[in-house]
């Protein structure tokens, strides 16, 4: 049984309140969290705010610990599957992708890195002055992370947040505590006292940690469900803190008529299934050009209805697990009879409520209201377009962080990059495929930019004027 502790700089603290997590595979008691109370919490954010640090330009300890998450590998994977239901696959690519993450980080800034940016500019006749564009930490950043990507995002706040100048307070979804409790022990191992006094990881209920967060921190990056982002924001801008939002998203998919469809029905399927259909780059709508439809849904259904779906602790062949909670395949469910219904197991399935199989959903070709459902999972509606009409699809999309296209023609290929607003757009391959150094910025978009880089978002910049 793991007792998860909150780590604050470098100490292990238990707090006040007693949370049990059980795993979504079989409804198991997993960890226990150690939650802290509102006043602990404010008194850590005090403590820490009042604190003065510096960028640290070595960072050695990185390779330390990605030694450390080697040689404990598979106690990391067995974890993460137990926490998420994902598969012994899905949870093997999260820790190598920490591992890389830690190993080559270094080589991450030197591409990203620049020396402060100096250009001139006249206001009038006659003046001739400089703009040097600088940058200067935060201060106290404070940040939240949700389920579904267990350690890698963890780690990619942190590090980010360090080396950018900062000091950090985080807060993981109570629901992957045993894996931040094995990467706790990590940074207890690998980390000097020095980079340890600069962050804490606390465990704490969800609105205490941002009220806390918007009065003593000068950032909050708000990881989490679009359902408190509003208000989340609203907040921010009354306190006078500067807010990052990440909310749900997905992944929205055309496929032309020159299309391999071999290859995009198997990107699609993939980008379905892929961590239980519960990130936030899972495919969650597809328009096919009419003419390959038939053909394309024919593969698709074959390939489906072949998942093997079960817990993923007891066999290493089935390709997705449970859902994290039964009230998320309650909704999918309920959802999914609002439309045609081309393929669905009974549900739920025999080992228990929080599992179904993938759902496949024949969407109209006005049923753009599909895509403001609330859906977590692995559901996913299909429509033909013929034309231009794929163009109204990704229009209509409110949550397109990702557009994808699978096409051989460059001149469709050219107009869909055009067509979409997405921040992220993928030509010819799973878009749930992601680099662990991949730029991103915070969506909604609340930062100066929808796509940028970690460790620009975590730095303050300003101009200088000069004559």
């Amino acid at each position: 049984m793991i007792i998860a502790k909150n780590l604050v700089q470098g100490k292990l603290i238990s707090g006040s309140i007693i949370k049990i997590n059980v795993s979504p595979i079989d409804g198991k008691e997993i960890s226990r969290a150690s939650l802290l109370s509102e006043i602990q919490l404010k008194r850590i954010f005090e403590q820490m705010k009042n604190n003065q640090f510096s960028a640290n330009n070595d960072f050695h300890e990185l390779v330390k610990l990605s030694e450390y998450i080697v040689k404990n590998r598979h106690i990391f994977v067995n974890q993460i599957v137990l926490d998420s239901g994902f598969t012994q696959k899905d949870s093997e690519d999260l820790v190598d992708a920490s591992i890389e993450f830690c190993l080559h980080y270094h080589s991450h800034l030197n591409q990203i890195l620049v020396d402060d940016k100096i250009t001139n500019f006249s206001f009038r006749k006659g003046f001739d002055g400089k703009i040097r564009l600088s940058s200067e930490p935060y201060g106290l950043i404070a940040a939240t992370t949700p389920r579904n990507t267990p350690l890698i995002t963890e780690l990619t706040i942190l590090i980010h947040a360090l080396w950018s100048g900062n000091a950090l307070v985080l807060r993981p979804s109570l629901g992957v505590a045993g894996t931040v409790t094995l990467l706790i022990k990590g940074l207890l191992y690998s980390f000097s006292k020095e980079q340890l006094e600069r962050f804490s990881i606390l465990f704490s209920n969800a609105k205490d940690f941002v009220l806390s967060s918007l009065e003593s921190a000068n950032l909050l990056h708000y990881v989490g469900s679009s359902k408190y982002l509003q208000q989340t924001l609203i907040a921010g801008i009354n306190k006078g803190v500067k807010v990052l939002v990440d909310g749900d998203g997905c992944s929205m998919v055309v496929v032309d008529q020159s299309a391999n469809i071999q290859k995009a029905v198997q990107y699609c399927l993939d980008g379905l299934i892929r961590c239980n259909g519960e990130i936030c780059i899972s495919i969650r709508a597809i328009t096919i050009e009419e003419s390959i439809y038939e053909e394309f849904i024919k593969l698709f259904l074959d390939l489906t209805k072949k998942i093997k779906v079960g817990p993923p602790d007891k066999d290493k062949t089935f390709q997705m697990g449970p859902l994290f909670s039964q009230l998320q395949t309650k909704n999918i469910l309920e959802v999914s009879k609002h439309y045609t219904i081309l393929y669905s197991e009974n549900n739920p399935l025999t080992y228990g409520e929080n599992y179904i199989s993938p759902i496949i959903l024949q969407l109209k070709s006005n049923d753009y209201s599909f895509l403001t459902e609330s859906l977590f999972g692995p559901i996913v509606g299909v429509a033909k377009f013929k034309g231009s009409g794929w163009k109204k699809w990704l229009v209509e999309n409110p949550i397109n962080l990702s557009d994808v296209v699978f096409s051989e023609d460059k001149n469709f290929i050219k107009e869909f990059i055009t067509t979409s607003h997405s921040p992220r757009k993928v030509i010819n391959v799973d878009p749930t495929i992601e680099s662990v150094f991949e730029p991103w910025g915070a969506y909604l978009p609340s930062g100066s930019n929808d796509v940028s880089f970690w460790y620009e978002k975590y730095r303050r910049y300003y101009q200088l004027v000069q004559g």
